[in-house]
């Protein structure tokens, strides 16, 4: 049995570029009964989409997205206890990073879509707004007993591309990155009678 292909299934996504008949193309491998026994060049217009969008998820899912950074009010570490707690990043624009995928260049585009707030307490909210600073309070918790905590921000993102400058397509996948741990003090205020 011969199969032309590449390792990925289809596409060599460190693509050798060719020339058969006048026609450009990439270079593929030969397998034959599961053996590597050469190369051939496949026209450009051979090249099957499915096997694109394969490779631009597969891209979209490998590129490292940044993590979203957490800012919590009051700032210092510290909070009270049955006290209202705001929690939001100011990372809330869409990333865009440009590939070269068998040999066409794809803008891979990540948008922020929900925002996993992890209180450290046990509980978490998933919200699809990053959350605002004082005064708004999009996103907020009551913490009920005085303890350390360990707090973080998880971020997941929806994926679009677009090849050669043309319009956007969505990516019906989903890359979830995690965020830092920060501790947070949850501290009860004690009343002082202070006499003058």
């Amino acid at each position: 049995m011969v199969t032309i292909q590449c390792g990925n299934g289809g596409i060599c996504a460190d693509h050798v570029e060719c020339v058969e008949n006048g026609a450009s193309g990439f270079v593929h491998d030969v397998f034959m009964d599961g053996v590597d026994v050469g190369d051939v060049c496949v026209p450009e217009a051979d090249v099957d989409e499915v096997n694109v969008l394969a490779l631009i998820i597969r891209q979209f899912k490998r590129i490292e997205w940044p993590a979203s950074e957490l800012v919590v009010q009051p700032p210092g570490g510290k909070t009270l206890v049955n006290f209202e707690t705001n929690f939001y990043t100011d990372d809330d624009q869409p990333i865009t990073q440009t590939v070269r995928i068998a040999g066409r260049q794809v803008e891979i585009r990540a948008v922020q879509v929900t925002y996993r707030f992890h209180f450290g307490d046990g509980t978490g909210v998933d919200s699809a707004s990053p959350g605002r600073p004082n005064p708004y309070l999009d996103v907020t918790h009551v913490y009920t007993q005085a303890d350390p905590v360990t707090v973080s921000l998880d971020t997941t993102y929806s994926g679009e591309y677009r090849i050669g400058g043309g319009a956007w397509t969505p990516i019906n996948e989903t890359v979830t990155v995690q965020g830092a741990a920060q501790d947070l003090d949850v501290v009860e205020a004690l009343p002082q009678l202070v006499l003058r």
